[in-house]
């Protein structure tokens, strides 16, 4: 027996004590490298002081309930069934009784053990709940701070429901015990029960009718998430009926407790049977009669006329949940573009985003991975001063994946120790292309080059998002750096990440991480680093679990080093009378229904070494303010962001989309337009590829309104539910003081405004286009319908989207062409500017040729000139269509057909 408790015991302390204390260990190591360690102390102490508050509770009621049963004499003959002689049989007795008791109160306290643990999990509920902070807004129904629903309530839910779960299980649990024990004398017919049972099962009773009835008191709050109504929130019946109910029920099981307890001294259970018997009438009645009759009697027939008030408290309550409340509105008459408009807004033009980010990132796989082991995840979008002049630019981060090694390459070493770390990036104008339609580069290669201004002095990627195992640097193995020509360049880290590795570290990491070699390698000494959870995105929910993330980490180039963005929300779904967002415009990062939503604080991860600093950009917002009061030394103010850093923030587009679905029917601020849905609007569509999707929020550069300068700006164009055309676009600034300014403008609703669908499908019908796009999709090639743009300046639109040609056995889109379209008008060319030239019949006074590289030359002028080139432009199409070359075939019609309706023009 000693022997297989020492063997238990032994596999205890290998198996689960040691790997759960060397998890511990490493991560408060872990958390003391990024320079948190308070923040690795605050959560565990927190579900400690839970687990022992909550498992205290439950283990005392265990104690005090049924420990008592254990030691009465009546349960003696349950307990023993076996007969023996009667000195033999009370010795037996004593001790059957010792046993089991403390094998149950052993039981029981692991089941109070496991209540407290699991209670734990929801250690920022009871954190929030101490440093609670106020809204300054009231609801319209209790008059109290929203504070109090979002930071309170949960808590008295939580504890509510808790202590009435267990209250009756303790309480069936005694009565059976009792049961068992007085069975014997209820077949005699002896029904009394013993006046301390009695007063057992009364005060256990009681306890669970008065925690009820706080349940009730709290249950009119919850009425406020109702959606029983023509909104969200609490309406009519709600307030005029269910509203008393609860009152009254919670009155009713006070009385019924107090019975209860009453009936402690007395003998009859009359009075408490009779109050238990109405309030269930009540409550059957109350909560499911009455509130039906009020429904079909009173609201139905008059719904509009009643709900009224209640449908302007889910309006405002959801404008101000969802940051909607602030946002400007204007009209936009949507006047036909001109040249002049054009010539104004030269920036606009110059930053026309021609590159999808879909062909684009193909584009980067097959030019500048420069070796199978790296990879571009995605592409984002910014703005760098180039020359002197703001450009917005695409670019990516080379990572390394060591899954792309080949199968002989996967050594432990090269895996850890070796193969360590991306390297640089890649930088591309958005509106620019070669002549073969390939991207032209702002930064590219291995080591970084490119533009003068965008120096990489610190190209290497230790912490990334394809940066999930862990890495042992300043080993006796060099590591790549990066690759030059047939050979490979090696160095050492210089930086401050990752944590110095000692004999216990070297075992404790060991266990972590389940491999021995990390503890027996001979080529990782005293001044090797250990670097884990590197992928930023589990570097930073780590640290904060309790914020919600954007999908989409940004790279910035900053000082010659890149740094990772994370828009960070702090989220609820406890916003009374807001409507929660729908599912389908959360996203991933947004696991749960949410109906409050504030981009609080913008997260900076280095590259290089992985620090992490959380920036507060909205410190208004009472739920970052409630988590600055837990992590004081977590959250920086916005002031304390470098402003090289601060001038590359975006508008997260994760909340913007968010923000446009809703206001898509939250607009309607009358709640008689609101209740009808007279002017419901939605996303509009578009093609990409062959296939139709919802448009996607987008960068643009433009002057919004009457501003003097362009700025950087997130749009979205809405549509009226159920109909392609526009009837508003959506703007958040990104510039400056501005940052986080919404600005929706309206089209007047007497004209009409193409909506990219009805554009889309005039492309489709325009002969000359519609022959080149058939032309180019025969066999061997492929047409890419990129995003189409709608382009606002000043009060006009413009549409542009772009063409890829990309052959089925390639990877490689080419930009081929360029469509344009305003008004009745729709154009395509090969570059954007001849486009624009063509469509509105003339060059504007500053738009410029295109320069070298960018497209064909301009045609000549004069008919003869005009002949003479499509002549030759003609016999070129027909030798490359003898060779099978259908797509300069193509190419070679087109500019035909151009030249042609140049020819006409001179007539």
């Amino acid at each position: 027996m000693r022997i297989r408790l020492s063997l238990l015991a032994l596999l205890f302390v290998f198996f689960i004590l040691t790997p759960t204390l060397a998890r511990w260990y490493t991560d408060w190591l872990w958390f003391g490298e990024v320079g948190y360690r308070r923040v690795f102390w605050v959560p565990l102490l927190s579900r400690i002081g839970v687990t022992v508050v909550m498992g205290g509770i439950l283990f005392a009621l265990f104690l005090l309930n049924l420990r008592p049963l254990l030691r009465r004499p009546a349960l003696d003959d349950v307990i023993d069934l076996e007969p023996r002689s009667r000195g033999s049989r009370e010795f037996r007795r004593v001790l059957r009784r010792q046993q089991i008791g403390g094998l149950v109160m052993s039981a029981l306290a692991l089941v109070a053990f496991l209540s407290g643990l699991a209670a734990s999990a929801r250690w920022p509920m009871f954190q929030q709940f101490v440093h609670a902070r106020p809204f300054g807004v009231t609801d319209p129904i209790f008059g109290r701070d929203i504070g109090f629903f979002i930071f309170r309530l949960p808590v008295y839910q939580f504890v509510e429901s808790w202590l009435f779960g267990w209250l009756v299980l303790i309480f069936l649990v005694a009565a059976a015990a009792y049961y068992l024990a007085y069975a014997p004398n209820m077949l005699r017919g002896v029904w009394s029960l013993p006046g301390p049972v009695r007063a057992h099962l009364s005060l256990l009773a009681a306890a669970i009718v008065l925690v009820r009835g706080w349940g009730f008191w709290l249950d009119a709050y919850a009425l406020e998430y109702s959606r029983r109504g023509a909104i969200v929130g609490a309406g009519y019946t709600d307030v005029h009926a269910v509203l008393p109910v609860l009152r009254l029920l919670t009155l009713l099981f006070a009385i019924c407790g107090i019975l209860l307890l009453i009936n402690i001294q007395r003998r009859t259970w009359r009075p408490a049977l009779a109050t238990v018997v109405v309030i269930t009438v009540a409550w059957v009645v109350g909560l499911g009669v009455i509130p039906r009759f009020v429904q079909q009697v009173r609201v139905s027939p008059n719904e509009l006329t009643v709900e009224t008030p209640y449908i302007r408290n889910g309006i405002s309550a959801t404008l101000r949940a969802f940051g909607l409340d602030r946002i400007r509105e204007q009209d936009f008459s949507v006047e036909p573009i001109t040249a002049e408009v054009v010539s104004r807004n030269r920036p606009t033009v110059d930053n026309v985003r021609l590159w999808d980010y879909r062909p684009l990132l193909s584009a980067y796989q097959q030019l500048q991975t420069l070796r199978p082991y790296y990879l571009f995840r995605d592409v984002d979008i910014d703005r760098y001063r180039i020359g002197g002049v703001q450009r917005q630019v695409m670019l990516s981060a080379r990572e390394l994946e060591v899954g792309r090694l080949t199968p002989q390459a996967r050594t432990w070493v090269n895996e850890h120790l070796v193969f360590t770390h991306g390297y640089g990036l890649v930088m591309s104008p958005v509106n620019r292309a070669s002549e073969e339609g390939m991207p032209e580069f702002f930064l590219r290669d291995i080591p970084p080059a490119g533009e003068a201004g965008l120096q990489v002095t610190r190209p290497q990627i230790y912490f990334g998002e394809q940066t999930g195992r862990y890495v042992i640097v300043n080993t006796r193995v060099q590591e790549l750096d990066y690759p030059r020509g047939d050979e490979n360049v090696y160095a050492s880290y210089g930086g401050r990440g990752g944590i110095a590795l000692t004999a216990l570290r070297r075992l404790a990491f060991a266990y972590r991480f389940g491999d021995l070699r990390l503890l027996i390698s001979s080529d990782v000494t005293r001044e090797s680093r250990l670097m884990f959870a590197r992928d930023i995105t589990t570097r930073v929910r780590r640290l904060a679990p309790f914020l919600s993330y954007d999908r989409d980490p940004y790279v910035v180039l900053v000082d010659g080093g890149l740094k990772w963005v994370i828009d960070a929300y702090t989220t609820s779904n406890r916003y009374p009378y807001a409507t929660p967002a729908p599912s389908s415009a959360q996203g991933p990062a947004l696991e749960t229904e949410i109906n409050y939503i504030r981009n609080s604080v913008k997260v900076v991860i280095d590259a290089y070494d992985g620090a992490v600093n959380f920036y507060v950009v909205d410190a208004t917002d009472p739920l970052v303010q409630s988590f600055t009061s837990i992590f004081p030394e977590l959250f920086k103010p916005a002031s304390q962001m470098p402003r090289e850093l601060a001038a590359h923030l975006r508008y997260p587009v994760d909340m913007f989309e968010i923000q446009a679905r809703m206001y898509a029917t939250f607009h309607m601020r009358d709640p008689r337009v609101f209740y009808n849905r007279e002017d419901m609007w939605s996303i509009p569509t578009e093609l990409f590829g062959n296939e139709t999707v919802v448009v996607e929020p987008y960068y643009v550069t433009m002057r919004l309104g009457n501003g003097p300068q362009p700025e950087f700006i997130l749009i979205l164009p809405f549509a009226p539910a159920g109909r392609d055309n526009l009837i508003a676009w959506m703007a958040a600034r990104n510039d400056g003081p501005g940052y986080g300014e919404l600005v929706v403008y309206r089209f007047p609703k007497d004209r009409l405004a193409f909506g990219p669908m009805q554009v889309e499908s005039r492309i489709n019908q325009d002969p000359i286009i519609s022959q080149q796009l058939t032309l180019w999709n025969q066999e061997g090639s492929r047409v890419i319908r990129g995003n189409l743009l709608v382009i606002p300046m000043e009060n006009a639109i413009m549409y542009v989207e772009p063409l890829f040609l990309q052959a089925e056995r390639s990877q490689l889109p080419e930009l081929k062409r360029v469509i344009v379209a305003s008004g009745p008008r729709i154009v395509m060319e090969e570059t954007l500017d001849q486009a624009i030239a063509r469509l509105l019949g003339r060059l504007p006074p500053s738009l410029t040729p295109p320069p070298a590289g960018a497209g064909p030359a301009p045609v000549p002028s004069t008919a003869a000139g005009l002949i003479k080139q499509a002549l030759e432009t003609y016999d070129r199409a027909q030798q490359m269509l003898r060779q099978g070359d259908l797509a300069g075939y193509a190419r070679e019609m087109d500019r035909l057909g151009q030249i042609l309706r140049d020819l006409q023009k001179t007539q």
